[in-house]
Formats: structure tokens, C-alpha cells, sequence
């Protein structure tokens, strides 16, 4: 699922986004566009020129964040229970971490072996001893 279709151009620094279906988006110079909003990723134009800031998320996990909103919504909570709910949604499927967490960036199974970054932005590889 697309949640962003976005482009930063690098000639006049327009932020441009593509917010539905043919929404064909120009920046300002000319040199960029943007078009299909959450349907399709489209860019015509100096795609070199062009900084991408689209986003996806797995369908699964996209209908699972909206699932837990409407959890949140059944059980009365307020705003920041509902975002809450959606930031423990993502974390748990190790698409965001919390300030000062450490995340495994790579796992290797035959020799136990992760390749982790700590909180303090170091990176660490650490095997399993037995």
C-alpha cells in the first residue's frame, strides 16, 4: 500500500506529492512530476534531478494498522490511544524503533550470528556462544 508518493526536486527544492489517483504534480522549475497518488508510483521528467520520498507499507500490515484504530475507537480512547495503538503496530513488525532501542540489521542463522545497532548509533555484530 502506497502511503506516500513524493518527490523532492533537486533544482528548486519543491516538496511535491501526488494525493490521489491522476493527480499529476509539477514543482515549481518544471523539472519533476508526480502522478497516482496511493494507486501507482509514476515520475516523468529529470528523474535524476529528483529525490524520492514515497513510502509503502504490506497490505497485511497496512490493514492491521487500520484494524487497531478501530480497536482503539471501540474502546473509547482518545487521539494519543489511537496513535499509540498504531506506533505499537509498526514496532511490533520492526518498522519504527523507540528513541534509545538498539535494532538488529542483520541475522544469520547458520553461523548465530546479528549484526545490531545500539542506541547510542554503534554497530555490533554478536554470536552466539554455547
Amino acid at each position: 500500500m502506497i502511503i506516500q508518493n513524493a518527490v523532492i526536486c533537486g533544482n528548486c527544492d519543491d516538496f511535491i506529492v501526488s494525493k490521489h489517483r491522476h493527480d499529476f504534480v509539477t514543482c515549481k522549475c518544471g523539472a519533476i512530476s508526480v502522478d497516482g497518488g496511493q494507486e501507482y508510483l509514476r515520475r516523468s521528467g529529470d528523474l535524476s534531478a529528483g529525490l524520492d520520498m514515497s513510502w509503502e507499507l504490506p497490505e497485511e500490515l497496512y490493514r492491521a494498522c487500520a484494524d487497531v484504530v478501530e480497536e482503539a475507537i471501540d474502546t473509547n480512547r482518545n487521539k494519543f490511544g489511537i496513535a499509540n495503538a498504531v506506533m505499537r503496530k509498526l514496532r511490533d513488525a520492526e518498522r519504527i524503533i523507540a528513541d534509545g532501542e538498539a535494532q538488529v540489521l542483520a541475522a544469520n542463522m547458520y553461523a548465530d550470528e546479528i549484526m545490531v545497532k545500539e542506541a547510542d548509533g554503534t554497530i555490533n555484530r554478536y554470536k552466539k556462544v554455547v
